[in-house]
């Protein structure tokens, strides 16, 4: 059989559907996208009875078998789109979530009429939030991502590059330990996941990194200490976002109010889940 690429999509979301893989169809064109260097899945629809060779049918089934494995799309491809920007990510790095623009445009709401301002992103990961945020607002204010993780600090070095935010600081630290500088605007994903969270995706279980999930027996752990160090470390008045997990709200609010944080508020993403809270420095 001689394989186009309409046929070897058709092949490729029937295989991934059988393993149900809810998004198959999309999968199906994203890698085959990738897999022929196209920028765009939509130039496939434009070569649709294109005939393919066998090293290319070939290189597009392996990708196939890792995606009906469960290997997520992002890892597959090494990129993964947020707010309009493309981002690199490998294994070891928690992929982008659009959910996580939420937090992004919270802080952006605050910051778009300030200037010298210092933002700290804590747990920056791929960087997606803080390079972002570099992107939407320009150089009127100072920009620092902070990672535990060698893996995600390599990569978020190469998206600052990528995307041209020379001027964004990315730095090796647990948390808000070693900030000895006045801070005014702290925004993290912090991991806000609990231990053995029964409703976690499995694929997001098996791939993604533990380091960047998993919160604690209770989820809220890192956020805790996370809190408390803010209290500390921002300026009077300084501004807090954190996206956090559903039905969390009420407790994490409880511990802004025991740090003194005042004017706390709840953001609910398209869902309708309390996705981000946002507070200021009491």
């Amino acid at each position: 059989m001689k394989w186009t690429v309409g046929k070897l999509i058709k092949r490729a979301t029937e295989i991934l559907r059988e393993r149900g893989i809810k998004s198959a169809r999309l999968d199906a064109e994203l890698l085959l996208a990738h897999s022929l260097g196209f920028k765009d899945r939509i130039k496939l629809y434009t070569e649709f009875e294109r005939p393919l060779t066998e090293e290319e049918v070939e290189n597009y089934r392996q990708l196939i078998k890792r995606r009906a494995k469960g290997e997520p799309v992002a890892y597959l491809t090494g990129e993964k789109e947020f707010f309009g920007f493309t981002f690199k990510v490998q294994k070891g790095v928690l992929i982008p979530r659009p959910e996580t623009e939420l937090l992004v445009e919270v802080v952006y709401d605050y910051l778009k009429d300030k200037e010298d301002k210092t933002i700290v992103d804590v747990g920056t990961g791929s960087g997606c939030i803080i390079l972002t945020l570099y992107k939407l607002l320009g150089d009127k204010h100072r920009y620092i991502g902070t990672d535990i993780s060698s893996i995600a600090l390599k990569v978020a070095n190469e998206n600052k590059e990528l995307l041209g935010c020379n001027n964004v600081e990315i730095v090796k630290m647990d948390l808000l330990k070693e900030i000895n500088y006045p801070v005014d605007v702290i925004v993290s994903n912090p991991p806000y996941i609990p231990f053995g969270d029964k409703k976690l995706d499995k694929e997001v279980l098996k791939y993604e990194p533990a380091v960047a999930l998993f919160g604690g027996k209770s989820g809220l752990e890192i956020v805790e200490r996370l809190i408390g160090e803010s209290a500390k470390k921002l300026s009077s008045n300084g501004f807090f976002a954190i996206e956090i997990g559903k039905g969390q709200s009420k407790g994490v609010k409880k511990l802004l109010e025991k740090a003194g944080f005042r004017n706390i508020k709840l953001h609910k993403d398209l869902a309708g889940v309390e996705r981000v809270i946002s507070a200021e420095r009491g």
